[in-house]
């Protein structure tokens, strides 16, 4: 998987996206450290526990703020 990872942003970059320099991660494998010290391994950068570790999170921030533009 962390192999599939580092490829998928290998293909970002060669696309034009900006290098990686971090990853920030969610959901129930970032309360794996062992996955977490695998990830970043593969992908040469850190890889940090977000302080919001819940994978809708940041989907219901993108809903919250699109509703209240809606309202303006």
């Amino acid at each position: 998987m962390a192999r599939i990872e580092r490829r998928g942003y290998q293909l970002l970059q060669e696309f034009g996206a900006t290098s990686l320099s971090g990853v920030y991660t969610a959901g129930g494998g970032a309360k794996n450290q062992v996955w977490t010290e695998l990830r970043s391994r593969h992908l040469g950068v850190p890889v940090r526990r977000s302080p919001q570790t819940e994978a809708a999170y940041g989907t219901a921030l993108l809903a919250m703020n699109g509703q209240r533009e809606d309202r303006s």
